[in-house]
């Protein structure tokens, strides 16, 4: 059977969701980074959002995550959900193998960084180049190039984990990467629910209460919002309803809200002083899911003194980098060359390429 090329595939490997971009097409995939596996055959039912679905509702199905802080923690797994991916959106073409740009935390280590570059190539790409999330959001929000020399700062706040990079001629001046995101979030809610309330609450529901009434305290001005989450008394073991609010909710994120922040300011602390000084200037841009929480900008500057702002709204600022790096190259294809003992040649875009 022939082989076909396909189009250019970028592929944002979040823990909490991936995202993939096709050449000519954009953004054709925004899913959970979920399988759904059978307990007694071991063999893959679902992906993404039916996978979602069947958690805790189906007790012959266990859910695996193939992407954990950033890394493949299953190969296996990994590999399935890139090669199911790669070849349900591009269609026809059921054995393409394209070129494929994959974001990476720029902490990346060489074991995580040896296994996905295994796993990529076992799901059918032709070419892989490994990309530091700190630089596929910068390009994807057009702050940087080879060529320009402006500083910039990134801080991508994912679900598990907080990538810092400062950016400067398109490489990685210095970076720092924290096992720490929205997930810490969800499981300080659902800690504070059990506590206060003797209640247990599920992941998704204290995730669905963060997103409507979360804020950073102190509120300010900020009104007091409330919501309803349903979960299970752990006296009785009966359902049973309650109303969060924004102070409740407030009060249980802090600690790791306090962590993302501390792991902002580590990331510049290894600056020359020739770019700390365009710091206070140029401050810090946010890209990631927990970056939209309410008063997470003002707080940064409470604590760091770097002026903070939401640059990317939609967690698509990676995926788009990725794919802007795949335009960028496709004219011109340096010879291969292997970089799997040395992953530090990531950081800078002309070694990209492998």
């Amino acid at each position: 059977m022939w082989d076909f090329a396909g189009r250019d595939t970028a592929i944002d490997m979040g823990s909490s969701t991936v995202r993939m971009h096709l050449k000519d097409r954009g953004v054709v995939c925004r899913e959970p980074s979920l399988l759904a596996r059978c307990r007694r055959t071991g063999r893959i039912l679902a992906l993404g959002v039916p996978a979602q679905k069947m958690a805790g509702r189906n007790p012959d199905v266990t859910l695996v995550r193939p992407v954990r802080e950033g890394a493949p923690t299953e190969t296996d797994a990994a590999e399935y959900m890139m090669r199911a991916l790669v070849r349900r959106h591009h269609r026809r073409h059921y054995t393409a193998r394209p070129r494929l740009v994959v974001t990476v935390p720029s902490g990346l280590t060489p074991v995580h960084y040896r296994a996905l570059r295994f796993s990529a190539y076992q799901a059918g790409a032709r070419r892989l180049t490994l990309l530091p999330t700190p630089i596929a959001a910068a390009i994807g929000m057009g702050m940087t190039s080879a060529l320009r020399s402006d500083v910039t700062v990134i801080a991508n706040i994912g679900a598990e984990v907080t990538d810092v990079g400062v950016i400067a001629f398109g490489g990685l001046v210095t970076s720092h990467t924290a096992l720490i995101g929205g997930s810490a979030l969800d499981r300080a809610i659902v800690d504070l629910v059990r506590r206060e309330y003797r209640v247990a609450l599920s992941r998704s529901a204290a995730e669905a209460a963060k997103l409507e009434v979360g804020a950073v305290p102190p509120l300010g001005r900020r009104p007091v919002r409330q919501t309803e989450v349903n979960g299970r008394d752990i006296a009785t073991g009966m359902p049973r309803s309650l109303v969060l609010t924004t102070v409740d909710v407030g009060r249980a994120i802090a600690g790791p809200v306090a962590d993302i922040v501390d792991a902002i300011g580590a990331g510049v602390v290894g600056c020359s002083p020739e770019i700390s000084g365009d710091l206070l200037s140029v401050g810090v841009t946010l890209t990631g899911g927990c970056a939209r929480l309410p008063g997470l900008e003002r707080l940064i500057h409470d604590r760091t003194g770097l002026p903070a702002r939401l640059g990317d709204d939609t967690g698509d600022a990676a995926v788009l980098g990725a794919a802007e790096v795949l335009r960028s190259t496709r004219s011109q294809e340096p010879p291969a060359r292997d970089t799997s003992q040395n992953p530090q040649l990531m950081t800078t875009l002309p070694d990209l390429e492998y």
